[in-house]
């Protein structure tokens, strides 16, 4: 495999794009906990298998192009990038992704993993992944074991970014039925619901 310039090696590219990362999620966290920086709202959710397709990568592009941002980082926070995925493998499951890629391309490379461990791809290791851009007018959160995604925008100047969205949702039963649908019996107890509308409903912010 070769990961030059799909995947960030060096250190310093790292730290520098981990700062960019704790601008806009609070990385110790995890759903349903408020996972975005003071100022984020708006929030639309997917679903999170649905984040590792050809017409998500479209979906956020679109957005990019929008804000004018020159490439989209895909970033994998668990399994942890330093302590297990670099510690392994030499490099970070993390790929700053120009937006001029293709459907297909960003496929291929979610489908990338290390050539002692394919299935460490992050299409198939990867259980928190953020999504966002340089200018950090939106970003995205996606969490596998809930089985959702959930994008959120800047300040209200950016919400007329939501119109491009034909399929993401607000906090609403379908959304709630995709969580349930990761648990036994496919029903989620009124704790973690009231949490999701608690921190990600429309008035939440």
């Amino acid at each position: 495999m070769n990961i030059n310039g799909k995947f960030v090696t060096e250190i310093h590219e790292f730290e520098e794009l981990e700062k960019l990362i704790k601008n806009v999620f609070l990385t110790e966290r995890e759903l349903p906990q408020q996972v975005f920086q003071e100022g984020f709202g708006h929030y639309m959710f997917e679903e999170f298998d649905w984040a590792m397709t050809g017409e998500f990568w479209d979906s956020i592009k679109t957005l990019a192009k929008k804000t004018n941002d020159e490439f989209i980082l895909a970033a994998v926070l668990e399994p942890n990038p330093i302590d297990y995925f670099f510690y392994e493998f030499g490099y970070y499951n993390w790929a700053k992704l120009p937006v001029s890629l293709s459907e297909n391309e960003y496929s291929n490379i979610l489908e990338l993993g290390p050539e002692e461990n394919s299935a460490d791809a992050m299409l198939y290791n990867s259980d928190t992944v953020v999504w966002l851009s340089p200018s950090m007018k939106w970003a995205v959160w996606g969490e596998r074991h809930y089985g959702i995604c959930v994008l959120a925008f800047k300040d209200d100047n950016d919400l007329a970014l939501s119109s491009l969205l034909k399929s993401w949702q607000p906090l609403n039963d379908v959304v709630i039925s995709w969580v349930a649908n990761n648990f036994l019996e496919q029903k989620i107890s009124g704790e973690i619901s009231n949490k999701f509308h608690g921190n990600y409903s429309d008035d939440s912010k």
